[in-house]
């Protein structure tokens, strides 16, 4: 399920990235300092510790020197292959769009998937602060239909890039929503068409017989304005509705 079996037949990526190291690493930075810091002292901390032993043989019959040596270099190597883990782990860490749905995935030992299709997405909301502005980097929580289904992109680059695909595929659901629901309320007359449906308004003729005020043609025989008929359409339309 990961790899190139993560998608489903037909499912075009659009996006993919991850964080932003600098900011999804930040501990990674204190360890380089501290990495750094062993290096330059070594040396320094190594001389110290055999002046010492000249001191400590004499008065008390053992030494430091190699002790100070085996510490800073478990310290050193311990350092170092913490922030190879942070490095795989942040590779690890992808935010994929896809054309139907937004997919996290993490993990090094254990891989786990999160993902919400478009059509579930109802919001979207960003975080930023001073230094995440600066990266062009924000936190974007991704909510599902249900309360607490939602998904997080932490320290994601490029938020506008990122939103503008999202509202790609949300703003056509919107759309295709309003769509269906005008058909819906259309259907549900059982006689007569709506005001969703476009023949409604092209049809000039319809007019109800039984109503004089309905006629195309006024009482001075001149001809009722293509304005006039559809307002008075809108008006018998509604009329009904208050009837059902």
């Amino acid at each position: 399920m990961f790899g190139r079996e993560r998608l489903y037949p037909g499912e075009r990526v659009l996006y993919e990235t991850g964080p932003r190291f600098i900011l999804n690493s930040r501990s990674s930075i204190i360890k380089i300092l501290f990495i750094a810091l062993i290096i330059y002292i070594f040396p320094a901390a190594v001389k110290f510790a055999g002046d010492l032993d000249n001191i400590l043989i004499v008065r008390y019959g053992f030494t430091v020197a190699e002790k100070v040596v085996w510490i800073l270099t478990a310290v050193f190597i311990i350092l170092v292959l913490s922030v190879l883990w942070d490095v795989i782990s942040w590779r690890s860490r992808r935010y994929i769009i896809t054309d139907h749905r937004v997919i996290v995935e993490s993990g090094v030992l254990r891989k786990r998937r999160f993902y919400i299709n478009h059509s579930k997405i109802v919001d979207v909301s960003f975080s930023q602060g001073i230094i995440e502005r600066l990266l062009n980097s924000a936190d974007i929580k991704i909510h599902g239909g249900h309360e607490d289904t939602h998904i997080i992109l932490e320290d994601a680059p490029s938020p506008a890039r990122i939103e503008y695909h999202i509202n790609r595929f949300t703003g056509e659901r919107t759309v295709d929503e309003a769509e269906e629901i005008l058909r819906e309320l259309s259907s549900e007359r059982q006689e007569g068409r709506g005001f969703a449906d476009p023949k409604f308004w092209e049809d000039t003729d319809e007019f109800d017989e039984s109503n004089p005020r309905e006629s195309p043609v006024e009482e001075g025989g001149s001809e009722e304005s293509i304005m006039e008929r559809h307002s008075r359409k809108f008006k018998r339309f509604r009329e009904e509705g208050r009837d059902d």
